[in-house]
């Protein structure tokens, strides 16, 4: 049976959309009065009961999730991030490629913001797609502190409608025995979309938790895996794992072909009972062209054509409570810009776990490393008890983290970094 929707929790608006525009482009020497005006953002204590009890919940400009940034790309993003919490804040922008400085990663990049602090924050994101943004500590990432950045494509949108679902786990209400999980700070809202198109939908997994999503009786196409374009293919039985940390693009057909006008069910399938995620409503007509049989690839970002792997430097990332902890980020090797390099992810514990790469995404290899598969990751999923090669090939100097979290409870059970020169 599927699991109904919890009105009474559904108080919670999701996050408005703060859009960067009026910036100039990147160019060598740009004054910074050229840029726009950074957009607040503040990271402060609320109470929020509805969803995480009686205790208080740090939330970015009191909004859960955090406002979405927006920006066109080629644009700069620029916020004014402010610490009103009585810990340090450091902030990470996940998967995007931002400079080594502003990685925000403690002991590898700068200083956090300290308690009461300030700091504006301004950076020319390379690539289109769907990213987010969240405190780099995971007990203050899981209680809210995360939003959308949202990386648009040159030209006009093809889709009818283009939303931003960034997903949140709870604990379990205790009535349902099941889990407690939010888009955009809302329990199973209802998105609209024209009838007669074809709906984007930018899922971001902002929790701890390997979530199994299920289009109900819709065709999809998954569009863009960890903000990166891939050639457009159909989910398998409208299902799709949602990884920690990872995001996942679909194409949504919404009543096409004389289908039913009943709204889309997104569901979570759990051990328990599907829990609904959202409803996509048809709503009047689509005023662009007829959506083609299969949706158009994306435009491809700027990342490498191949990884070459003769030669590869190689290295290996084990990954268990021996080896926990965000301390020193030992070196797993060190790579020069334009060479690539194979790191092993040997996961030794009984649960699957999620890595975080930063600075450049991966491809993950083929079992007899002699290939690579067809999508870039900065979040890897790795079975419990396995092993997942993948190759990396940097564009950008500076030491970057590789970060094994486990599945259900974000434990860091591996931290370590390769060094590019």
């Amino acid at each position: 049976m599927r699991v109904p929707t919890i009105s009474r929790r559904a108080a919670l608006t999701g996050a408005a959309a703060l859009t960067l525009a009026g910036a100039l482009p990147r160019r060598a020497g740009a004054q910074s009065a050229a840029l726009p005006s950074p957009v607040p953002l503040k990271a402060a204590p609320a109470e929020r009961i509805e969803l995480a009890g009686a205790g208080p919940v740090d939330l970015f400009e009191g909004g859960l999730p955090g406002p979405v940034l927006k920006v066109k790309r080629g644009q700069p993003v620029a916020v004014a991030a402010a610490n009103g919490l009585k810990a340090p804040l450091d902030l990470t922008w996940h998967g995007v490629r931002v400079p080594n400085a502003l990685d925000g990663v403690p002991g590898l990049t700068g200083p956090a913001i300290a308690p009461g602090g300030s700091r504006d924050i301004r950076f020319f994101p390379p690539d289109a797609g769907t990213f987010w943004y969240h405190a780099f500590d995971p007990a203050q990432a899981r209680r809210a502190l995360a939003g959308a950045l949202i990386v648009e494509e040159d030209g006009p949108s093809p889709f009818g409608a283009d939303h931003v679902m960034l997903i949140q786990t709870w604990a379990p209400d205790p009535t349902m025995q099941v889990p407690l999980i939010t888009v955009n700070g809302v329990v199973s809202p209802t998105l609209e979309a024209p009838s007669a198109a074809r709906a984007r939908l930018r899922l971001i997994n902002a929790s701890a938790d390997f979530l199994r999503l299920h289009v109900v009786d819709a065709q999809s196409w998954v569009i863009a895996i960890d903000g990166q374009p891939t050639a457009p293919f159909v989910l398998k039985e409208g299902r799709v794992q949602l990884v920690p940390g990872g995001r996942i693009d679909l194409a949504l057909d919404v009543n096409l072909n004389g289908g039913s006008a009943d709204p889309i069910v997104l569901e979570i399938e759990t051990t328990k009972a599907p829990v609904q995620l959202a409803l996509i409503a048809p709503v009047g007509a689509s005023n662009l062209p007829a959506p083609a049989a299969t949706p158009a690839a994306l435009p491809a970002n700027a990342l490498p054509a191949e990884i070459p792997l003769a030669g590869a430097v190689r290295a290996e990332l084990a990954i268990g409570p021996e080896a926990a902890g965000l301390g020193s980020f030992p070196t797993l090797c060190m790579l020069q810009v334009g060479k690539s390099g194979v790191i092993a992810l040997t996961n030794k514990v009984d649960a699957p776990v999620a890595v975080h790469f930063h600075g450049m995404p991966v491809r993950v290899l083929d079992g007899a490393d002699d290939g690579w598969k067809p999508w870039w990751h900065d979040t890897v999923p790795v079975p419990a008890k396995t092993t997942v090669r993948v190759a990396v090939r940097p564009d950008t100097p500076g030491k970057w983290a590789v970060i094994a979290r486990k599945g259900g409870t974000g434990e860091v059970l591996a931290a370590a970094a390769y060094e590019v020169k």
